[in-house]
């Protein structure tokens, strides 16, 4: 089974611009309310002052990028 380059139907986000880095990745956490993860975005032909927090629900177009930044964060934490 093929794996769909679509966004999920609750998705409306999509962007036009390439993840060059992940940055930063914090869990946000609001007491009464649920977490949620956040990543500092380094976006590609921009600026990094042009760098932008992101939600990892509206990434769904860079899963590859975040899953190889989540993999390399492991490892250097258990080092």
């Amino acid at each position: 089974m093929g794996v769909s380059h679509r966004a999920p139907t609750a998705v409306v986000t999509s962007f036009d611009k390439e993840v060059d880095e992940i940055l930063a990745d914090p869990v946000i956490r609001h007491r009464g309310m649920l977490s949620y993860k956040e990543y500092l975005i380094k976006w590609r032909c921009l600026p990094d002052m042009e760098a932008s927090w992101e939600s990892e629900d509206i990434l769904w177009q860079f899963k590859d990028k975040i899953q190889r930044y989540n993999e390399g964060a492991m490892r250097v934490s258990r080092a």
